[in-house]
């Protein structure tokens, strides 16, 4: 019994520390070995594939994940818009193709809402048309939720990337070899 309790111990209060994700450097980084005995916080790093999937599952909680809260109205309006016009474009193609099986059906005796105002290539056409803008509403919103995931991984992994701050660009007049003057183009990327 006692040997359970301790095997129940070990368990319950080791496996904690064992899923922490902390490497050798980044607890060094965290912990000074000077006088100082504060501890730093280490600096957030978002999993790629965790913001991919956030993102796949619920539009916009990748930039949620990635701390990036300012890109979730634009998420969230993005597909809400084209979800709008797909329904749109979906409710105006049923209209027109309720009334154009109607006038398959009945001939001269249809009493669709476009009786006397459309005839019945006139409903074909803009049955046609309705249902290539819903394609095409459907095709936009694809585009659109395969972005949005796109932009969460690449923020992910573009959110720590360091960037010097003496990154310059400098032009200036330079000699040719055949002893003629050009303009040159230096950028130097110290660090």
């Amino acid at each position: 019994m006692r040997l359970l309790i301790i095997a129940l111990f070990l368990v319950l209060f080791g496996l904690p520390s064992l899923a922490q994700d902390t490497t050798a450097s980044q607890v060094a980084e965290a912990v000074p070995l000077a006088k100082d005995a504060t501890i730093k916080k280490l600096k957030f790093q978002p999993d790629p594939k965790r913001a991919g999937l956030y993102s796949a599952l619920i539009p916009g909680m990748g930039q949620l994940y990635n701390r990036q809260y300012w890109k979730m109205p634009i998420v969230f309006a993005t597909m809400g818009t084209t979800i709008y016009f797909v329904i749109k474009r979906n409710n105006e193609y049923q209209r027109y193709r309720k009334a154009y099986v109607s006038r398959i059906a009945f001939g001269v005796n249809s009493t669709d809402e476009f009786q006397g105002i459309l005839s019945t290539e006139g409903i074909k056409q803009y049955q046609d048309e309705a249902k290539q803008g819903m394609d095409m509403m459907v095709v936009y919103t694809l585009i659109g939720y395969a972005g949005q995931i796109m932009e969460a991984i690449s923020a992910a992994h573009l959110r720590n990337f360091d960037i010097s701050k003496d990154l310059s660009m400098q032009v200036r007049p330079v000699l040719t070899p055949i002893n003629t003057f050009g303009v040159g183009l230096v950028v130097n990327f110290k660090k």
